[in-house]
């Protein structure tokens, strides 16, 4: 009887939490994915102040603002958002990713942000998309030495592509889309190159969490995925960002 009573009492909670979701459920409190894109791009300054390492966060801290929220929703649950949800159903695998990131690729492991290091956000309108925008590559690229384009395809290679690796856990969700942005910088020692000193840069890969899955099950390979997602950097200026196409060759 109490084992009843106690299988009672889960499925009121299980049916109070869904429908409590379906009232949060509007999602017009989720930016567009561009508008994401732009807030990352406007914290590009935050990559030349951090030289010395002042403002970064670990991957503890950023664990520990995320729970912070969350308490914070729970205490107020009245003004929960949609993206609140959200975070609260994806909480582990954003904690997964956070992990396994710092622990398996070649990125630092301190990441940049000054409001959150993730957005929930809408991929034209039509689809669910999680943007990750807080990862700092640790190298900074010579042009006296490397491409501007070479450069573009190394922080590609060695830092966004790996980190990929790390998302596995939003495969099965409601998530269709993922987006990663990182940040690295170029410099140029050639002679006559202006004296601008280190350039930062903000590089964004948007693609289909199915692809990457087929990408991942070997049914298509690195050229195939990069087809059919989306790559934007940000100018020199650091205010805006362009699509450009990615040769993997």
């Amino acid at each position: 009887m109490k084992k009843l009573i106690l299988f009672l009492f889960i499925i009121t909670v299980v049916a109070q939490v869904r429908a409590q979701d379906k009232k949060v459920l509007p999602k017009n409190d989720l930016p567009e994915m561009k508008q994401s894109i732009h807030v990352a791009v406007a914290d590009l300054p935050l990559y030349t102040q951090n030289f010395d390492h002042l403002k970064e966060h670990d991957v503890n801290s950023i664990i520990n603002d995320i729970e912070s929220h969350l308490r914070y929703i729970d205490s107020f649950p009245k003004t929960k958002k949609y993206s609140d949800v959200l975070l609260i159903k994806y909480f582990a695998p954003l904690r997964h990713f956070f992990l396994t990131t710092t622990n398996t690729t070649s990125l630092a492991s301190s990441f940049l942000y000054t409001d959150a290091p993730y957005r929930f956000c809408m991929y034209n309108d039509t689809a669910l998309m999680l943007h990750i925008s807080a990862l700092r590559d640790g190298d900074i690229y010579n042009l006296a030495k490397v491409t501007e384009q070479r450069s573009v395809k190394s922080a590609l290679e060695s830092c966004l592509l790996p980190s990929l690796k790390a998302t596995d856990e939003f495969k099965t969700t409601d998530i269709k889309y993922i987006g990663l942005s990182v940040y690295y910088g170029c410099k140029d020692t050639r002679e006559g190159a202006p004296p601008t000193g280190t350039v930062p840069y903000c590089l964004t890969y948007v693609m289909r969490l199915a692809d990457l899955q087929q990408y991942d099950d070997g049914l298509i390979t690195l050229k195939g995925l990069m087809a059919t997602g989306e790559v934007y950097i940000s100018n020199e200026s650091g205010t805006d960002f362009t699509r450009i196409q990615m040769n993997t060759n």
